[in-house]
C-alpha cells in the first residue's frame, strides 16, 4: 500500500506546484499590466534640458536640487524611490508642466556637476 501512497502524493504535489507556479506567473502578468497602464497615464519622465545619457547623469548628477529651485515655471521635479528613476534627480512630465526651454536654460546654468550641458544655453 505504501507503493501506492508515494506516486499519489507525488503526482498531487507535481499538481499543486504547477497550480502554484500558474497562479505566480498569472500574478506578475497583471502586475506589469497594472503598472504599464500607470505609466501611461502618469506621463512619460523626461530629463531636463541638456541633461547627459541616462546612465552618465544618474552617476554625474550629486542631487542637489538647484536646477529644481532655478526653473521658473516649477517643471522639475526631484524623483522618489517610488519613481522608477534614481531618486533625488530632476524631471518632468511633460503632460503635467511641459517644459518651457527658457532662452537661457537657468537649470543647466545652475548645474554643479555637469549633468545638464551648460553649453546649450549658449545657443
Amino acid at each position: 500500500m505504501s507503493r501506492t501512497a508515494k506516486p499519489q502524493n507525488g503526482r498531487r504535489r507535481f499538481l499543486r506546484d504547477v497550480v502554484r507556479t500558474a497562479g505566480g506567473l498569472a500574478a506578475v502578468g497583471v502586475a506589469l499590466g497594472l503598472q504599464q497602464q500607470t505609466a501611461r497615464a502618469t506621463g512619460v519622465r523626461l530629463r531636463p534640458p541638456g541633461a547627459l545619457n541616462e546612465n552618465v547623469f544618474a552617476s554625474a548628477c550629486v542631487r542637489c536640487g538647484q536646477c529644481v529651485q532655478a526653473c521658473p515655471y516649477d517643471t522639475l521635479k526631484l524623483a522618489t524611490l517610488a519613481s522608477g528613476l534614481s531618486a533625488g534627480t530632476p524631471y518632468f512630465v511633460a503632460r503635467d508642466i511641459p517644459c518651457e526651454m527658457c532662452e537661457d536654460i537657468p537649470c543647466a546654468k545652475v548645474c554643479p556637476s555637469g549633468a545638464l550641458n551648460k553649453d546649450i544655453a549658449s545657443h
